[in-house]
């Protein structure tokens, strides 16, 4: 059962990549010369109104549909009426945060390096030296 899931999954990932991809450069597609010899839109357009003869239930709402440009012309309106609010950000606030970043960093370094001298000094006290 797992085997089969994950090969579920890998062909619907797979398909939506080839899916995306081929929306993506969908323009590009449809100049292609094997798009234009093999007829591909006329296809379509039979595909379609083969479906329209044998399923004619499914299309009495048709008028509901909405066309892929319909809809991106919508979301493009809908983005223009929305109303933003924007915070300004000062440089002497940025600048004044950035100098106590950098205060506070340097008192780190210091402490450190305290630290390290007394440790230096401790090691270096244990250490015996030979007296000529």
């Amino acid at each position: 059962m797992g085997k089969l899931f994950k090969g579920v999954v890998k062909f619907t990932v797979a398909a939506a990549a080839v899916g995306g991809l081929a929306y993506v450069f969908r323009d590009q597609i449809k100049e292609s010369k094997p798009y234009k010899e093999y007829e591909v839109d006329e296809k379509i357009k039979k595909v379609k109104t083969t479906l329209k003869e044998k399923m004619p239930a499914f299309f009495d709402n048709e008028a509901d549909f909405v066309e892929d440009d319909d809809l991106f012309e919508d979301l493009d309106l809908a983005a223009e009426d929305v109303e933003r609010d924007y915070v300004s950000i000062t440089p002497e606030a940025v600048v004044e945060d950035v100098k106590e970043a950098a205060e506070e960093a340097k008192d780190a370094v210091e402490e450190k390096v305290e630290e390290i001298k007394e440790a230096v000094e401790d090691a270096t006290d244990d250490i015996p030296t030979i007296e000529s």
